[in-house]
């Protein structure tokens, strides 16, 4: 859901948010177990592309390929679906506190402890979302240039 609101513009770049920026946020520390799999929209990119946050817990991959083959079936076009797995910048303290909040309603200790981690690994976050962002620019540069 961060690295959804950096790439969305919700979250500035080049400084690490306060706790207060972090909960403020659509979405922060509020996903329940009945809420993974639903698209939440965070705002558009630089490029006009619709950015959305998705909570899979552990069944990313699986959910993913089984939308994909979703897709297929019923000839939907839905353009270019960019799906970024975002478990590599977790960090230990984001993921105790997500337990403590939600799992455990206990968010007076969870939610300092996920907003610590988040900013704990924020550059990482930030990171992640330039990356993805600089994939997607060369994929459309060779596409161009493909078709000219």
């Amino acid at each position: 859901m961060t690295a959804a609101a950096v790439h969305a513009g919700l979250l500035a770049r080049d400084k690490t948010p306060s706790r207060l920026e972090l909960v403020s946020l659509p979405y922060f520390d509020a996903q329940k177990a009945g809420d993974h799999g639903f698209l939440q929209y965070m705002g558009k990119g630089n490029d006009g592309s619709l950015i959305y946050s998705v909570g899979f817990e552990t069944a990313s991959a699986p959910v993913i390929k089984a939308a994909k083959n979703l897709f297929s079936l019923g000839k939907a076009e839905i353009g270019k679906v960019t799906y970024v797995e975002t478990r590599l910048v977790i960090n230990k303290w984001m993921v105790l506190g997500g337990i403590s909040s939600r799992l455990l309603g206990l968010t007076f200790i969870g939610r300092p402890l996920v907003t610590w981690g988040t900013q704990l690994a924020y550059r990482q976050i930030v990171s992640l979302v330039e990356e993805t962002e600089a994939k997607l620019k060369a994929e459309k540069r060779r596409k161009e240039q493909k078709g000219q």
